[in-house]
């Protein structure tokens, strides 16, 4: 699982009506580590998560997500927004380590 880690799945329709609200499905592959206890104590790890995800669309932020530890493994996540005009999407995931994990994606505006 190692070396899959920080693969980025985006998925929007096809083609979305100017002025409609669309929907962007993203994965991160990522192993969420957490909290861990063994005897009542937490176990000495160093522990990693996804703990930030940074939407762009046209160049603008459009939307920040702060999850906790709470998130499982392999993350997706389903965010909302108004398509204006064709061009990118992009998702940015971050982790506990400051490790950015990036995907992108076209959307088509009919």
């Amino acid at each position: 699982m190692a070396a899959d880690i920080g693969i980025v799945k985006l998925a929007v329709p096809g083609n979305v009506r100017r002025g409609s609200v669309a929907r962007v499905r993203a994965l991160v592959i990522h192993p969420q580590e957490r909290v861990e206890r063994q005897g009542g104590r937490s176990v000495d790890r160093n522990y990693r998560f996804v703990n930030r995800v940074v939407v762009t669309y046209l160049g603008r932020e459009i939307a920040v997500i702060e999850p906790s530890t709470a998130v499982s493994e392999n993350p997706t996540f389903t965010i909302p927004f108004r398509a204006t005009e064709a061009g990118a999407l992009k998702v940015t995931f971050v982790d506990s380590h400051g490790v950015k994990f990036e995907g992108t994606v076209e959307v088509k505006v009919t």
